[in-house]
């Protein structure tokens, strides 16, 4: 009984000591609750700081993550996550996005509309952040999978903010059945691992070397199989059937959290994964799978948004070839592929928030759902055709804006992966993404073509609010820094990743 007693305060001694790493969740975790409990309360007076009191969560989360000085990474709830460089900088991503989320989701005006629900809204982004936190600190198989849960979970029901709305219900269920499907999938993957090695921390030695001594096939299959929950949530085929049908139905800034937090989070949890499989020759059945997904995402994403004609649903496939290009990017074995990878992200983040944003001024404003109705409408508001533009080039990877600079980081990595070790998937890959971003840029181009060089014969005058053109302002800037200024960025993550695990 006292052998029982000391291993038990043992356990709870290490998972108290390791609670300090856990501030910024607990930070949200005590905001969501918050939230849920001030939303109770029917005064006007107190809804109406509701956003307010959300955004103070999420800005206590990024400055405890921003002072963060470790010098080395710390476990925490008996190994199950360690909080480490990558960990905080990928949390100060999901800080960011979900402070951006809710910024566009106060100048939202069918949100503005919303009779109830305001506090589960935002408490629900702020669960969505923690989740998001949690899968970038997981070094477990099944914390991983507790964590996509919890975002899926959140995601679920934030897409289903609009109850009243058929298309809003449609692609929430949808949207729950493609997830079901995808975790299924992925415990199952998750439990082949276990049997194999014994473990389920993915970043220990001992997993690799347990890895290399099973039975090839067997690793490949469950592989594939976890990566199917993996590929589920940065939106890359096969199991990209959910997004345009969300991208349709959920809120804008909704849509904008989740083209950016989920696949930023899940990015963060295959670079840790793959950790695992850097052997090319005993792995070079999972390499090869991931460049054929890398390579059908790309070529899905690109070529089905040339034929659309709904701006939402254009965004979407875009959404899916930039997941075709981050898988790319976590191909490139043997090169500091990280920081690129990082960097990338960091910029999709401003790139994204701005062009939903713009959308979400067009279709508040103008009820605007249809490409062609952007006709002339640059030359009546140049303010906001030149902001579209900007991110639209951004998002095509052409000078001179930071998307650019992270496509030619990327491109660089997979050729000199390609150098070191000859293997002709990567050339293939490289080829690949260079033509389908030509092909990028023949859809995004449509939005300007439509705002600059159509006629409009509406005698509308919108007035943009001084909020609004501040915050288009506010995410076209660090586009515009980070071309000409990358280092400020790669330095920073750099000494990030000096205390990565």
């Amino acid at each position: 009984m006292n052998e029982q007693a000391l291993y038990l305060t043992e356990k709870i001694d290490a998972i108290v000591a390791g609670a300090g790493s856990l501030l910024p969740e607990f930070i949200l975790a005590v905001f969501f609750l918050l939230l849920i409990t001030v939303d109770l309360f029917k005064l006007r007076s107190i809804k109406a700081i509701l956003p307010w009191l959300a955004l103070t969560g999420l800005f206590a989360s990024l400055v405890v993550q921003l002072l963060g000085t470790s010098a080395t990474y710390t476990s925490a709830f008996l190994g199950l996550l360690f909080s480490d460089g990558l960990a905080r900088f990928a949390g100060i991503l999901f800080s960011m996005s979900g402070i951006f989320a809710i910024l566009l989701s106060v100048l939202n005006k069918p949100l503005e509309k919303l009779k109830y629900g305001h506090g589960e809204y935002y408490g629900l982004i702020l669960m969505l952040v923690l989740g998001l936190n949690l899968m970038a600190k997981s070094v477990n198989l099944l914390m991983v999978f507790l964590s996509i849960e919890t975002v899926s979970i959140a995601s679920y029901i934030l897409t289903l903010t609009f109850k009243d709305n058929r298309r809003s219900v449609e692609s929430a269920i949808k949207y729950i059945l493609y997830g079901a499907l995808s975790a299924g999938v992925m415990l199952y993957g998750m439990s082949f691992f276990y049997g194999v090695t014994g473990s389920l921390n993915y970043t220990t030695e001992s997993f690799a070397l347990a890895l290399l001594q099973a039975d090839t096939t067997l690793v490949t299959v469950a592989a594939i199989l976890v990566f199917a929950g993996f590929f589920f949530k940065v939106s890359a085929a096969p199991f990209h059937f959910w997004a345009p049908d969300v991208y349709q139905g959920a809120p804008m800034p909704v849509v904008a959290l989740f083209s950016t937090g989920p696949k930023m989070a899940a990015v963060v949890v295959i670079l840790r994964f793959l950790t695992a499989f850097t052997d090319p020759l005993a792995f070079a059945d999972v390499q090869l799978f991931l460049g054929i997904a890398a390579v059908v995402t790309l070529a899905i994403g690109n070529f089905t948004a040339l034929w659309q004609k709904a701006p939402r649903k254009l965004l979407a496939y875009s959404s899916v070839s930039h997941a075709g290009f981050l898988l790319t990017a976590l191909l490139a074995f043997g090169t500091d592929y990280t920081s690129s990878v990082l960097f990338y992200l960091a910029v999709l983040l401003f790139m994204n928030f701005g062009i939903f944003l713009f959308l979400q001024i067009m279709e508040d404003e103008l009820k605007i759902d249809e490409l062609e109705q952007f006709s002339g409408l640059g030359k009546l508001y140049p303010y906001l055709g030149v902001m579209a533009l900007l991110y639209l080039l951004s998002l095509t990877g052409l000078p001179p804006l930071a998307g650019f600079i992270g496509k030619l980081f990327i491109f660089t990595n997979v050729w000199e992966a390609y150098r070191i070790t000859g293997n002709s998937m990567l050339l293939a890959l490289l080829v690949t993404g260079i033509l389908l971003t030509g092909v990028a840029l023949f859809y995004y181009i449509k939005i300007p073509y439509y705002l600059f060089f159509k006629r409009n014969y509406s005698e509308e005058n919108l007035v943009i609010s001084l909020s609004n053109k501040m915050l288009l302002a506010l995410f076209a800037l660090p586009l515009l820094v980070l071309f000409f200024k990358p280092d400020l960025l790669l330095t920073w993550i750099e000494q990030m990743l000096a205390q990565t695990l």
